[in-house]
């Protein structure tokens, strides 16, 4: 122990001489930096001269303005300095551990009464009753409500684990940085790459782009257009235009709402401002879903009933005991005190009753099957952000999907076009090219872009990161013409030149990037949606010279466009301009519209992105689960409809129909058009928030898709939203409610299916637990009022309880779903948990268990050669009772696999090996039980004949339940 001590001393020891060397090294403290961003602020000024601005940041952490981090020993360095200015991560919300939870149980007022009636029960037992064995039944009541309580604690503490879990996940967002990197045969300093924000450190190069949220806090060093919204922090939602110049300070949790920037870190994790608001306002998330509301509220009204039920049990046995009391009184006997007794195991029976009539087996089967597939969904590639959605999901009746990434595959290749007003059919040279526009339309290609390329050394090929669309041109330029666009790039990419950058947005179709010139004028950039930047030219490259464009050269090159998107391409037009220094205010273009007309046509790109291979089928699987897929999309009308015919959305009568055309119509003019309406072209994000407004208003369940900043207020009126992971910025995810992981719509129909699973499997449940709740109220009722006595003993009870609770949640709550369920239509909104088939069946197999257990109770003395007034008999003869119902159960949980009157009740059963391990445990403890908890149980050994009854009346629930589900019933 000594030495072990030791160790630890000198490991700590070693910690400690590093933190000092560091400190030493970067000569300034985590705490120092981290107030260099505190808003609201006067001194962070003066504390920024004084340290020397963002390059005497630069200087003091070792970095490079320009490059980031060095490459060399890139590990060590960042390891390094996560030790010293901590990492960028923050304080979970504390979850209660195993223990504190086990000690919580013991807070219901049921279960302390039952404890203390329990305790009363042993002492008399013991004492009065039988002083050998009197004991046993009070020990295991205490000994069960412990096992219950000790099973409710690992149930609870699981969920804490998962949902901890799922929060990792959830909250591990990636973002872009800039360190120097080598890749593929070129060495380029200060390449872009997407990291988790987990792994951001002081001293890292971030960039930032529209929807990102900015990872940790830092000071501005270079902006274009760039405004942050840090309504987080401040309070304030007016959107804040950040500057170098003006206002610096990045502060990790704020988002940026508009153009680009690029920062220094100087405080991560819990320096940082957002990590300061964490540690003080951390709190455990609220989890209950609409299901779990309604099913408290069931489970709520159930639990009076069974109230009611004990309260009637009670007062029948305690009238008993007062009639059989004044009898013996009559015949002059004396009070005794074994008369207490039978007090006691009344008002036990009354308390067990109420135990097991009160579901609150039916939330945590919610939370059970939630966690489940929000599990296996994250298999999927589907991350639930919010769990109702889980459920709402598979209610779904209609999706409004984007098509890019989606329905495509997202791999986009310049394939064709036009290029200085000459046709191509493929890729042309750059021999064939006039040199002098070339130049122009290389430096369009690679300064009016945000996308970038990272070679993959395993595949010999580049990947996009960013605009696919920016991408696809960034390919043609590097592997065509093999022209090195990052050195273009940062040619024209510094102080000296760089003007302005007016990002893309789906509401402009477009985007520009402005310089200056050597001669002090201006060049424009100009590029986005064919038809739209068309219109805005007025000139165009022909015969290698610049050439009006008269209506004649417009209407061949809107021809060709339109012959392009009928074959399912995306076009996009390249455009330039040049103008004077008067346009552009102290080096800022106010009305940028008067910047973007009387452009250059330099040339129109057909882009091809093939649609994936299995969207047809999930398409045709939406349709066929009663779920309609419209397509709402940036795109041109032609472009839409070609690629929305190959995967099966526009229909012969289906409507395809422009964004402007749409949102020019009268309200009610829409309405009657909608249920037709399958694609939705050239729509801007007002457009998707109208169409998702109305679909609501004709009672649709609504699904609809988002990657970008403007998709937000669509996103979140949606019932559902669904985030893009690959192609969706930061802003997006944070208004979704799922997030598809792969960008797939194939994985969109696995949440319907997951979704329909949920709320099917707490049906099962649901009719399962409530067939159990009837038969033993309503035996325990009958058989005190007729003189039966308690043949379901209060421990049996309690056993039963444990089965309905917890074991048969998880069995039937993780019944993995099937494509079955994607043959179906929705469930309406107004449909009751308990449909008419769920009634039916409850009721059935509720009638059929009652008649077996009165008919044993009335009849199985003689059946089985047992004499009910004899003690010992009548114990066998209850034991009997309690086997039998309890195999009931178990064969009837088998039936509860299925609720819509599906014939075969086996179907997909050894898919589930979840419910077939704890089916075959049930009664694996069932036999330990009977055959071993003697006293304790109120058992006894039961011979084979015995059992064999017992099995062959609990088995006829199966075939009875066939014959059961012939008898007509609603399902809804």
């Amino acid at each position: 122990m000594k030495n072990q001590n030791n160790i630890l001393e000198d490991k700590n020891l070693n910690v400690q001489q590093k933190l000092d060397e560091l400190k030493n090294e970067y000569k300034t403290t985590p705490e120092l930096l981290g107030d260099l961003c505190s808003p609201n602020d006067p001194t962070n000024t003066e504390k920024l001269e004084k340290i020397g601005g963002p390059q005497g940041i630069a200087k003091t952490l070792q970095t490079n303005l320009r490059n980031g981090l060095p490459h060399e020993d890139l590990k060590k360095n960042v390891d390094e300095r996560k030790l010293y200015f901590g990492e960028n991560k923050f304080k979970e919300p504390e979850f209660k551990d195993f223990w504190e939870l086990f000690k919580d149980t013991f807070n219901n007022p049921t279960l302390k009464i039952l404890i203390f009636s329990a305790i009363i029960s042993l002492i008399l037992g013991a004492t009065v009753e039988d002083p050998k064995a009197g004991w046993a039944e009070g020990t295991a009541i205490l000994i069960a409500v412990l096992i219950v309580s000790f099973v409710t604690a690992i149930k609870d503490h699981q969920k804490g684990m998962q949902f901890r879990e799922f929060n990792k996940i959830r909250n591990n967002t990636r973002c872009m940085v800039i360190r120097e990197k080598l890749y593929g045969k070129y060495e380029i300093e200060g390449v872009k790459q997407a990291i988790s924000i987990h792994d951001i450190v002081v001293g890292d190069i971030v960039s930032l782009d529209p929807g990102s949220k900015v990872p940790a806090d830092g000071i501005l060093y270079r902006a274009y257009g760039l405004k942050t919204n840090e309504s987080f922090l401040t309070g304030k939602s007016d959107e804040v235009r950040k500057t170098p110049n003006e206002d610096c300070w990045m502060m990790s949790g704020t988002v940026v709402t508009q153009g680009e920037g690029t920062y220094i870190v100087t405080a991560v994790g819990k320096h940082s401002q957002y990590g300061k608001i964490m540690e003080k306002a951390i709190g455990k998330e609220d989890i209950n879903t609409p299901l779990q509301d309604k099913l408290e509220i069931m489970a709520d009204q159930i639990g009076k009933l069974g109230l009611y039920s004990a309260l009637l049990t009670v007062i029948v046995l305690l009238i008993k005991w007062g009639f059989k009391l004044y009898g013996r009184i009559n015949e002059g006997q004396n009070f005794e005190f074994h008369d207490l007794v039978e007090i006691t195991n009344a008002i036990i029976i009354g308390i067990t009753i109420v135990v097991v009539a009160v579901p609150e087996g039916l939330p945590v089967a919610v939370t059970i099957s939630l966690a489940y597939s929000m599990k296996k969904m994250l298999q999927d590639n589907n991350l639930v952000r919010k769990f109702e959605s889980c459920e709402t999901m598979g209610n779904v009746t209609t999706i409004c999907s984007g098509k890019t990434g989606t329905l495509t595959k997202n791999q986009m290749n310049a394939v064709e076009g036009y290029f200085f007003g000459k046709k191509y059919d493929a890729q042309p040279n750059k021999k064939n090219l006039n040199p002098m526009y070339y130049q122009l339309l290389i430096k369009n290609i690679a300064v009016n872009s945000r996308a970038y390329l990272q070679y993959n050394k395993s595949n010999q090929k580049n990947r996009i990161f960013g605009s696919q669309i920016e991408g696809a041109l960034l390919l043609l330029l590097l592997e065509k013409w093999k022209e090195d666009y990052e050195s273009i790039r940062k040619k024209h990419h510094n102080e000296n030149s760089f003007v302005q950058s007016i990002p893309f947005s789906s509401k402009r179709k477009r985007m520009s990037t402005i310089f200056e010139e050597e001669n002090g004028n201006y060049l424009v950039f100009c590029n986005g949606a064919s038809e739209i930047i068309l219109d805005k030219c007025s000139h165009y490259i022909n015969d290698d010279q610049e050439t009006i464009l008269d209506s004649q050269a417009h209407e061949n090159f809107f021809k060709g466009i339109n012959k392009m998107a009928s074959s399912g391409l995306r076009t996009i037009c390249l455009t330039y301009r040049r103008v004077d220094s008067n346009t552009c205010d102290e080096r800022w273009v106010k009305n940028i519209d008067e910047i973007e007309k009387d452009l250059t046509l330099l040339s129109i790109v057909g882009i091809k992105d093939p649609v994936r291979e299995e969207v047809p089928k999930a398409v045709k699987e939406s349709q066929n689960a009663g779920v309609t897929v419209r397509m709402v999309t940036g795109d041109n009308i032609e472009t839409a409809k070609h690629i929305a015919k190959e995967c099966g959305i526009l229909k012969e009568d289906g409507i395809a129909i422009e964004g402007f055309k749409f949102r020019n119509m009268k309200t009610e003019e829409k309405k009657k058009m909608i249920p037709k309406l399958q694609v939705l072209a050239r729509s801007s994000p007002e457009d998707k928030y109208d169409l998702v407004t109305l679909l609501k208003e004709m009672g649709e369940v609504v699904s609809v898709t988002g990657d970008g900043t403007n998709d937000v207020a669509a996103l979140k009126h949606a019932h559902v939203g669904l985030s893009m992971g690959i192609a969706g910025t930061y802003v997006a995810k944070e208004a979704s409610d799922i997030v598809i992981l792969d960008d797939n719509f194939q994985s969109i129909v696995l949440t319907i299916m997951w979704g329909r699973s949920v709320y099917d499997n707490i049906r099962k449940f649901l009719q399962f637990q409530l067939t159990v709740n009837v038969v033993a109220l309503i035996t325990s009722f009958l058989a005190a009022v007729f003189g039966q006595g308690m043949p379901l003993k209060a421990v049996q009870l309690l056993w039963v309880n444990l089965i309905m609770d917890t074991l048969a949640a998880l069995a039937l709550g993780t019944e993995p779903p099937t494509r079955d369920l994607l043959k179906r239509a929705p469930y309406k909104k107004s449909s009751p948990l308990l449909n008419g088939i769920m009634k039916r069946n409850i009721a059935a197999q509720s009638v059929f268990q009652l008649i077996v257990l009165l008919l044993i109770l009335q009849f199985g003395g003689k059946f089985f050669d047992l004499n009910p007034l004899d003690a010992q008999d009548k114990l066998h003869l209850d034991c009997i009772v309690f086997n039998t119902f309890v195999l009931m159960q178990v064969f009837n949980e088998i039936n509860c696999r299925k609720i819509n009157d599906e014939p075969n009740i086996f179907k997909g059963i050894f898919n589930n090996w979840i419910f077939c391990g704890f089916w075959i445990g049930i009664i694996l403890i069932q036999v330990i039980v009977v055959e071993f908890g003697g006293s304790f149980f109120s058992t006894v050994h039961l011979n084979a004949f015995e059992w064999g009854v017992s099995s062959f009346l609990g088995f006829l629930s199966i075939p009875l339940g066939f014959f059961f589900r012939l008898i007509p019933a609603t399902s809804d």
